[in-house]
C-alpha cells in the first residue's frame, strides 16, 4: 500500500519593508520576525536502503533549499532586494515558487507576518 503524507518546516528571517502605496501604517518602513512554514507533499518512499527511506522529503534536504533564500533575505530590506510589493502574499507565492523548483514536493508555504497574520500560497490543483 502506497502511504501519502505532509512534512513541514518551519525557518525564521528578520527583515525590513514597507508598502509605499499602502493607505495605513504599513507604507512606512518597518521590520518583521518573518515565520515561514514550507509544506511538503508525497509519497512515502518505501524500504529502498537509501537514506531518505520511509520519508517524503528529508528535512536536511528541505533545509538545503531554503538556506540560499535566508541569505538573500535575512536582515535585508526586502524592498530593495525584490521586484514587487512585499506583501505576505506575494512572499508566500515567490518563496512557494523558488522552493518548488529546487524541491518539487514543496506544495505550499504560509508566511507568517505577526504571531496572529500569516498569508499562504499553494501549488495550483490541476
Amino acid at each position: 500500500m502506497s502511504v501519502e503524507a505532509t512534512v513541514c518546516k518551519q525557518f525564521r528571517f528578520e527583515a525590513a519593508h514597507h508598502l509605499p502605496n499602502h493607505a495605513g501604517k504599513c507604507r512606512r518602513p518597518h521590520g518583521h520576525s518573518y515565520r515561514v512554514e514550507v509544506l511538503a507533499r508525497g509519497v512515502v518512499k518505501g524500504a529502498t536502503g537509501e537514506s531518505d527511506e520511509g520519508m517524503v522529503l528529508d528535512f536536511a534536504a528541505l533545509s538545503h533549499c531554503w538556506e540560499p533564500l535566508h541569505n538573500m533575505l535575512d536582515h535585508r530590506d526586502l524592498n530593495a532586494v525584490l521586484s514587487f510589493p512585499t506583501t505576505a502574499e506575494n512572499l508566500a507565492g515567490w518563496l512557494l515558487e523558488q522552493l518548488h523548483e529546487s524541491c518539487p514536493p514543496v506544495y505550499a508555504v504560509r508566511v507568517w507576518e505577526t504571531a496572529s497574520a500569516y498569508a499562504e500560497a499553494m501549488v495550483a490543483s490541476r
